[in-house]
């Protein structure tokens, strides 16, 4: 309650400042509120990912003024109880924040069992929501970047930080999902990109910086909503009967490097039936002979035409490693450092049923690849989604991502809605 009441002081304050478009002639004022990671330390002249993505082509800047008003080692206490918003946040008249808080600074690694951990969770998750349904009230859009590595993690701290950016996915907020771009699969910071235990280096801030969407902003102030997992049971036929090889493609407008692409598939005929392309060089999932491939891994899937088949290929681009999740469980691994530039559903496969298309801007782990199996919606760094139940008014299909990009339909094929009636 303290804290609330704390809050409500500062808005009254906040009603009596001059809105941002006011004090910038209509420029939009974007305003990064965190911690040393979200200032940048560990990087170069402390040019950390905020200051990396609003400075590497990403970020209109004649649209967007850049602010960094971030504190080392401050947490969600710290932040009330030095009056940061008040001293360092409102007198940059934000339109959108983005906050950069870790559980490492709250205190995850204090406590000596899991009843102190939880206590921690609970203490950063109320108070973080707080904050962002405090700066909605007022009328600015709140970003939140989840929880990231640190090296002085254990198996335990790793697993608290995963289910705290699980939670922060249900929330009605677009996030960040810069754990996946740096993470070693143990919590832990890739080796040759960490600064110290606490901070990635210029490189570990780079590949963060690439997890955030490039036309997140621009989406908000469009208005566009946190996106949902679509229940609908109706999904797409894709016919190919020329063979065109990336018949649904999504172009990559912004250099990407770590990405998940996800989808669904069912009564696939042999052929290729998604993948990726870099320039002149491209990649393909593939079907044959109920076999599904990657390079050189193979996995079984349902010999049941009428099932539906879920695929999750996440690459890690500091990792050097890309991850094939078929039905929620890891098919295999291969070695590789990828920049596609391009990613594509449906292939040479002459007719495929496809639903739940996606891509993320981020490596998702093991434990988010079944979640999205189970249908538990991922909406941190997410590019593109497409859940294949409808056409959008111009007859294309429409992205429910808080991003801009837009799927291309080659002239070549048909895609037929198959509506299929709830019940």
């Amino acid at each position: 309650m303290k804290f609330l009441k704390h809050l409500f002081l500062q808005l009254i304050l906040l009603a009596c400042i001059s809105s941002a478009a006011d004090a910038q002639k209509g420029r939009v004022n974007l305003t990064f509120f965190g911690s040393s990671v979200c200032w940048g330390t560990g990087a170069e002249h402390d040019h950390g990912y905020a200051w990396q993505f609003s400075h590497n082509g990403a970020l209109d800047t004649a649209k967007y003024r850049y602010f960094n008003v971030s504190t080392g080692g401050d947490n969600t206490l710290k932040v009330e109880k030095e009056n940061r918003l008040t001293t360092k946040l409102f007198p940059t008249h934000p339109a959108i924040v983005v906050l950069g808080l870790s559980l490492g600074n709250e205190g995850i690694g204090n406590p000596k069992d899991d009843h102190g951990r939880e206590e921690i969770l609970e203490q950063f998750r109320s108070r973080l929501l707080a904050l962002a349904d405090s700066l909605k009230s007022l009328h600015i859009i709140p970003v939140i970047v989840n929880c990231y590595a640190n090296n002085n993690f254990s198996q335990v701290h790793y697993d608290y930080t995963m289910q705290i950016n699980r939670i922060i996915n249900t929330w009605d907020y677009p996030s960040i999902n810069a754990l996946g771009a740096i993470d070693d699969l143990t919590g832990k910071w890739v080796m040759g990109y960490d600064h110290d235990a606490l901070h990635p280096n210029t490189a570990g801030h780079k590949e963060m910086s690439y997890a955030i969407v490039p036309s997140l902003f621009d989406a908000l102030l469009a208005g566009k909503k946190t996106p949902h997992y679509d229940w609908n049971r109706s999904y797409m036929i894709l016919e190919n009967k020329h063979r065109v090889s990336h018949p649904l493609s999504v172009p990559v407008r912004s250099l990407m490097h770590s990405f998940t692409l996800s989808f669904r598939f069912r009564k696939a005929a042999d052929g290729s039936i998604a993948g990726w392309a870099s320039g002149k060089q491209s990649q393909e999932i593939s079907v044959s002979n109920g076999q599904l491939h990657y390079k050189d891994l193979s996995v079984a899937y349902p010999a049941a035409q009428d099932d539906w088949t879920h695929v999750v290929l996440s690459h890690s681009y500091a990792n050097q490693r890309t991850q094939l999740f078929v039905n929620g469980k890891l098919a295999g691994t291969v070695k590789e450092q990828l920049s596609p530039d391009q990613v594509f559903f449906g292939g040479t496969a002459a007719a495929v049923g496809l639903k739940d298309l996606s891509l993320h801007r981020s490596a998702l782990n093991a434990s988010e690849a079944l979640d999205l199996f189970n249908k538990k919606f991922i909406q941190s760094s997410l590019e593109f989604y497409s859940p294949m139940t409808k056409f959008s008014a111009d007859n294309q299909l429409g992205n429910e991502a808080q991003s801009l990009t837009q799927m291309q339909i080659d002239a070549g094929v048909m895609l037929r809605l198959q509506h299929v009636e709830l019940y």
